[in-house]
């Protein structure tokens, strides 16, 4: 099954997410996520998307409060 690149940079985007959430952020993170924040294939939608199916997949209960957080920080 192939992906779509934008898919798998959005993933990406929501794992530094998850790691943020956490405290564990390195610099490499960061610069990806910049990096990440300007390509317009990454889309809001599709992040919100990608974090939804990793917290599903991990068992995470609280994606609302992830978004939320990530949402406050962003404003």
């Amino acid at each position: 099954m192939k992906r779509d690149p934008s898919w798998i940079k959005a993933r990406i985007a929501a794992r530094i997410l998850l790691r943020q959430r956490v405290g564990r952020v390195s610099a490499r993170d960061v610069r990806l996520a910049r990096r990440l924040a300007h390509d317009r294939g990454v889309t809001d939608r599709l992040i919100d998307q990608a974090l939804a199916c990793l917290c599903a997949e991990r068992g995470i209960q609280n994606y609302h409060d992830i978004l939320r957080s990530t949402l406050a920080t962003a404003a």
